[in-house]
């Protein structure tokens, strides 16, 4: 079996490939999400590190219980673009100061500068997805992953020396077998990825295993869905 786990990075997307039967992972990197829908076809699993099904009212049911189960960790979930505001700031080409005043009038509440950053990626996802695709492409959030994994909320930031060496240590007792990369090393061999870039891709792998034994759980439990029918979830 085949599970493959993706997280956004500069110039596109990193994608950590996990042949389960050998124990192994293969590390690419593609410019765009068509690319890894095309390459990964035959796999069981393909889940990533992006919001899938977009509200167009209230706020994803998902987001807010995946900030409660995270605690001190729960400002990484950014909240999830209204469709509409998302498809309005793409085609016109607005800057973060323009996006954050309609927003404002429109919902009466900002965007994040995070959240804006990642606007082009969510388009592009929000764009290929469809009901049936979702149900091998599935949205994870690294964190929630990782605090099943450890059975808590991580403690301390990834983008910080010791933030990796956490995750990756939590990871290395699951994988067993495989060796995992230094924080130097794994800048090296996921360009123009970040370390922490990669270790999101590698705990959505983890995520895809689970999903693909069906050992996986969600947020939330009982089933919300989007105007164009996709679900709001976050598989863990």
């Amino acid at each position: 079996m085949r599970v493959v786990g993706v997280d956004g990075c500069r110039g596109g997307w990193v994608a950590v490939v996990y042949d389960v039967g050998e124990r192994k992972l293969h590390i690419c990197t593609h410019t765009t999400m068509t690319e890894i829908i095309a390459e990964y076809d035959s796999a069981s699993c393909v889940a990533v590190d992006m919001p899938i099904g977009l509200p167009e009212g209230e706020p994803r049911l998902c987001d807010i219980e995946a900030r409660k189960v995270l605690g001190s960790r729960r400002s990484s979930v950014f909240p999830t673009p209204n469709r509409r505001l998302l498809e309005t700031a793409i085609s016109r080409n607005l800057d973060y100061a323009q996006t954050n005043e309609m927003s404002r009038e429109l919902y009466a509440k900002g965007v994040s500068r995070q959240a804006f950053g990642i606007f082009p990626k969510i388009a592009e996802v929000d764009r290929l997805i469809t009901p049936a695709l979702q149900d091998k492409l599935i949205e994870i959030h690294p964190e929630v992953s990782f605090s099943a994994l450890a059975g808590r909320p991580m403690t301390f930031r990834k983008s910080k020396p010791e933030g990796f060496d956490e995750r990756r240590s939590y990871l290395a007792k699951d994988f067993e077998t495989i060796n995992f990369p230094s924080r130097q090393e794994a800048r090296r061999i996921a360009t123009p990825a970040q370390p922490d870039d990669l270790l999101d891709a590698i705990v959505a792998a983890w995520t895809a295993k689970r999903f693909a034994e069906g050992k996986a759980e969600r947020l939330p439990q009982e089933l919300r869905t989007d105007s164009r029918r996709l679900r709001m979830e976050i598989i863990y």
